[in-house]
């Protein structure tokens, strides 16, 4: 989390230098917690010359809150306000500012919705926003009496989800850990407090979107899905169903490592979180060593700025590679090779576009790989740029370009060694498979759902 202060006081990031050497994990090497020095750091007090209305008010710490009752993130972090005037009340007054615009009556309806216990103001000339310089709202300026005067002790331009935890450290840094509660969730801003090069990191993978995906295939309201692409379903301060905006959706920092991570003195392995989502009917071939580079901590630390915006829009795009879906290695050996226990099956695909895949080709397109590969199924799945010989051009889109590599499972017929259509959620292996081809491009009007419902007859093996 950037934070911002009346001081104006920006600290770099502390640089990691261009070394771009893996651990064992894959990882770039990085600098954990770079910024807790930082955070723990005392601050300098700034003065601040607050107008009477406020000062009156204004007799030991205070937690000023800015505020419009009508702004939405004001209404969405206001409960997370509560909750730390809750934790810290007995400790530090709170005071609620609402901004010039605000109408009496709106104020009203704020403070009954929300039930605020603290008093709240109003700032009809703008006197508070000109004395802290307050330019957007939510703020939050943290004052103290000084000296016959005032001065800011903090200040969060604007006021963020999870910054409650940033609050706690900066005015009693003497004990950090002692506000890492065991079992209690305090949301990805949170831990990027010090976590700031991981937090940005994790902002690029999959995990950051998990809970957007579940809303392309309207399942969001499904608690069978919901579960892996949040943080805490069911558990006290987890992901409450239906609450779209809150902090713990989308796979968090503490999926793997567990609420308020090892801070809290229950130190977990991240890695024993990965296959309770990741099993075999949600990932293909799922292993440690495949999936752990991709979490890389510190990746984009190792990105320019314009290097990380176009892979935040190819995630948010549907164009980001999805490596946990790719198939293992291994020989293609035909659909002669499936026929014995698939007859049905290799009869229907024979009279199907995908067994006549290469006759759409024109000539000059049959000598393209580019577009070869989507109308015929490579020798091997495996990486690496291929010619028009390393492909299966007679057989056109094949058994295992959906069904992946079949010599393993010739060899010893199991479940575990081929992809079948997941029975609770096919469309999470077998979509990558397919748009992997089937693009707006090429296939504008092509659907997922209507092209499952044509391969589900497939059955089982004979």
């Amino acid at each position: 989390m950037t934070r911002s202060t009346l001081w104006l006081l920006l600290v770099a990031l502390l640089a990691l230098g261009a070394d771009t050497d893996r651990d064992a994990r894959g990882w770039h090497k990085g600098s954990p917690a770079a910024r807790t020095a930082q955070i723990l750091a005392p601050l300098e007090a700034v003065p601040v010359e607050l107008p009477a209305f406020v000062a009156d008010r204004v007799t030991r710490t205070t937690f000023l809150y800015y505020f419009s009752p009508t702004c939405p993130h004001c209404r969405a972090t206001i409960p997370e306000v509560i909750a730390l005037h809750g934790e810290i009340g007995d400790r530090v007054d709170f005071l609620g500012v609402a901004a010039a615009t605000a109408t009496a009556r709106q104020i009203s309806a704020f403070n009954k919705e929300f039930d605020v216990p603290f008093p709240v103001l109003h700032d009809a000339g703008r006197d508070f926003a000109e004395a802290v310089g307050a330019r957007s709202t939510p703020t939050v300026v943290i004052v103290e009496p000084r000296d016959g005067g005032f001065v800011a002790r903090d200040a969060y331009y604007p006021w963020r989800a999870g910054a409650g935890l940033m609050v706690k450290l900066s005015l009693w840094p003497e004990q950090p850990f002692s506000h890492f509660k065991p079992g209690t969730y305090l949301g990805p801003q949170a831990c990027g407090a010090c976590h700031e090069d991981e937090l940005l990191s994790w902002t690029l993978t999959h995990h950051a979107i998990a809970y957007r995906t579940l809303y392309m295939r309207d399942k969001a309201e499904d608690p069978k899905c919901v579960g892996c692409h949040v943080t805490g379903l069911g558990q006290p301060s987890g992901f409450v169903m239906g609450d779209h905006g809150s902090m713990m959706a989308n796979v968090t920092c503490e999926s793997c490592h567990s609420p308020g991570g090892p801070h809290d003195g229950e130190a977990v392995d991240a890695r024993e979180a990965c296959a309770g989502c990741h099993d075999a009917e949600h990932s293909i071939a799922f292993s440690l060593e495949k999936g752990l580079p991709h979490i890389d901590h510190y990746l984009a630390s190792h990105l320019t700025d314009a290097e990380q915006e176009a892979r935040w829009q190819a995630l948010v795009g549907g164009e980001a590679e999805r490596p946990l879906l790719a198939f293992p290695e291994g020989a293609n050996v035909g659909a002669a090779a499936c026929q014995s226990c698939h007859p049905a099956e290799v009869q229907a695909w024979q009279g199907s576009v995908h067994g006549h895949a290469m006759e759409r080709l024109d000539r000059k397109q049959q000598k393209d790989p580019d577009c070869v590969r989507c109308h015929a199924t490579p020798s091997r799945t495996a990486m690496g740029t291929r010619q028009i010989e390393d492909y299966r051009v007679d057989e056109s889109v094949g058994c295992e370009s959906c069904h992946g590599p079949g010599e393993r499972h010739v060899a010893s017929p199991t479940p575990s060694n081929i992809l079948g259509l997941g029975a609770s959620c096919p469309e999470c292996v077998i979509e990558e498979v397919c748009t992997s081809c089937h693009t707006p491009r090429w296939d504008a009007d092509w659907s997922l759902e209507e092209r499952l419902g044509a391969v589900k007859g497939h059955g089982p093996a004979r």
